[in-house]
């Protein structure tokens, strides 16, 4: 398993939200939000991401539900929010575990902390032993730093 761990990642937010209208047991929109680093383009035209989830995740269920999700770039010396986002999310109508989020045009949760978002439409979820692999349409992105963004071996994290 040591040869897993020289693969590189990046490290990022996922955001997904489930509108409360289509819930039968909650009244407000439920919010989900983990860190992952399973992320990657694989086509240009149209432009396609697969991005790999634990199964026993709010974040994979919320996913599952609303089909919908949001992927934000972490920069160097954003290290402190792959933990923030790696325990349980406390949410509230305006933070994620104290981080400030709005809503964009397509009421997706944006963290304007992050250099660059980028929000899918999850096409096809495919089971891959402990996580789940959703191949999902970009829909909309943003970038918003020059920043470089944070690797798993830059950020000094290994997951394998």
């Amino acid at each position: 398993m040591d040869t897993l761990k020289k693969l590189s990642y990046g490290q990022y937010i996922v955001t997904s939200v489930k509108d409360a209208d289509e819930m039968t047991t909650r009244d407000k929109d439920f919010i989900a939000a983990g860190t992952i680093n399973w992320v990657t383009q694989t086509s240009f035209e149209p432009p396609i991401m697969a991005i790999a989830v634990n199964i026993d995740s709010d974040l994979q269920e919320t996913i599952e539900k609303s089909r919908e999700f949001t992927v934000h770039i972490l920069g160097e010396g954003q290290e402190d929010k792959i933990e923030t986002f790696a325990q349980d999310s406390e949410i509230t109508d305006t933070t994620i575990n104290g981080i400030p989020y709005r809503r964009d045009e397509n009421d997706q949760i944006i963290i304007d902390q992050a250099i660059g978002y980028i929000t899918c439409k999850a096409m096809e979820s495919i089971s891959s032993g402990d996580h789940t692999l959703y191949l999902s349409k970009v829909i909309n992105h943003h970038n918003m730093s020059d920043q470089e963004p944070i690797t798993t071996q830059s950020a000094g994290k290994q997951y394998a």
